[in-house]
């Protein structure tokens, strides 16, 4: 069949894969999708497409049109409406004048125009439009989705690998979906003559606590179960405003207290099959716990610099680090220079451990290793007392060390999973 597939993020990737490997004819609209040499890429921006009259040269010769575009919060020039209402309405419009066959609207459990977020009521509108319509369509509704290469699930099996999980207080049940089994849904609605005009709602097995499902995705990655602390709800809304936590923040957690389930009976019945458990399959956990560990390290090492930088600068007599400096060999001239450019330069070392923290690669990793290795070999030669000391001041930078050269390593080979 001649699909055209608008979206090329976690599912629409993965669908253009699946589609193309069972002999599909796929034409992709996407923002930023790169040529493939199986399939015709269109680089467009889905939400400036807002008239039935730009979608109609898109749709020549199509069969079927799979609409996967979305996203959970706004951005510029990436608004709900445009994104989740106004062009999917050109796109419905433009699909009954050109005769496509069938619509399959990828929207999310929960949506309705009444719902407590902006989110769910702009894909309720959504939905609302294409119901309204006259075609052969199909809604899918899916729950959270749990996919191996998914930026968020990848954030879920860090959070369920912590030794201590949140439980909270106030959230309802979750029932989250296997990413395969949301693939194996729009195969099916795809390839094989499926009532029209439906909603499906794509959820897992079963209904459970939010702990619950971390429990399971700790069992997956080979992890014993942990422990659970209650957080109150008004410390939820405090992290949520405070936005430490992009998984929860204060939409999300409205969602989470709505509660997020159906019945997976008629899911089960189109799968032909009960759904798969959204968790990892022996999994390995290095990754998840990688996932909270690095950032911790980070905030040790800006903490390192930092906490030196303040100590000598206002902690330690100024007239002994003044003799620590005479005792390496700098002239009594010099040593308010070194002493200062040494403090502005654990300030700037501690300053780019915070921003790599942030997300912003410095890559100054490799040039700290660099500056340690040179404290560590000048005072070892000039002041041995350091290198001989019981409580070892001298001999921690090996493990300094080694964790420099090892977030440098990982800061290299860091790639961004989809979402």
């Amino acid at each position: 069949m001649n699909i055209l597939l608008l979206g090329n993020g976690l599912i629409g990737s993965h669908l253009r894969d699946a589609l193309l490997m069972r002999g599909h004819q796929v034409r992709l609209l996407s923002r930023h999708a790169k040529a493939h040499p199986e399939c015709e890429v269109i680089q467009g921006d889905f939400a400036a497409l807002q008239n039935a009259a730009d979608w109609l040269p898109l749709l020549d010769d199509i069969d079927i049109v799979i609409n996967t575009v979305g996203v959970f919060a706004e951005s510029a020039g990436q608004s709900f409406t445009a994104l989740h209402l106004a062009a999917p309405q050109a796109l419905f419009a433009a699909c009954e004048a050109s005769k496509v066959k069938k619509v399959i609207h990828l929207s999310a459990l929960g949506a309705a125009a009444d719902s407590p977020t902006a989110y769910w009521r702009s894909k309720g509108l959504g939905d609302a439009a294409l119901m309204q319509s006259k075609l052969n369509w199909s809604i899918v509704r899916p729950s959270l989705i749990y996919a191996p290469d998914g930026l968020s699930s990848r954030a879920f099996c860090s959070l369920a690998s912590l030794p201590l999980l949140p439980d909270l207080q106030g959230v309802r049940d979750v029932q989250p979906v296997h990413l395969h089994d949301v693939l194996a849904l729009l195969i099916k609605l795809i390839e094989q003559p499926i009532a029209q005009q439906q909603i499906i709602n794509a959820v897992g097995p079963q209904a459970m606590p939010l702990t619950t499902w971390w429990q399971q995705l700790r069992q997956g990655m080979g992890l014993g179960r942990a422990i659970t602390l209650p957080v109150a709800a008004c410390l939820q809304n405090i992290a949520a405003k405070s936005a430490l936590l992009p998984l929860f923040q204060p939409d999300s957690l409205t969602m989470l207290r709505a509660g997020n389930c159906s019945d997976a009976a008629p899911f089960s019945a189109i799968l032909g099959r009960a759904p798969q458990a959204a968790a990892p399959v022996n999994g390995i956990a290095r990754d998840a716990l990688l996932g909270w560990l690095l950032p911790l390290l980070k905030l040790s090492m800006a903490l390192v610099w930092l906490g030196t930088a303040a100590v000598c600068l206002w902690a330690w007599p100024r007239a002994d680090s003044y003799q620590l400096l005479a005792g390496v060999g700098i002239p009594e001239v010099w040593q308010p220079l070194l002493f200062y450019g040494s403090v502005a330069m654990d300030s700037l070392f501690g300053l780019l451990c915070l921003l790599d923290l942030l997300g912003v690669q410095t890559r100054s990793w490799r040039l700290q290793w660099l500056m340690v290795l040179a404290y560590s070999i000048i005072i070892a030669i000039k002041l041995p007392q350091f290198l001989w000391h019981p409580f070892g001041p001298l001999l921690k930078n090996i493990p300094i060390m080694a964790l420099l050269l090892m977030l440098d390593l990982l800061s290299v080979s860091e790639q961004k999973p989809k979402s």
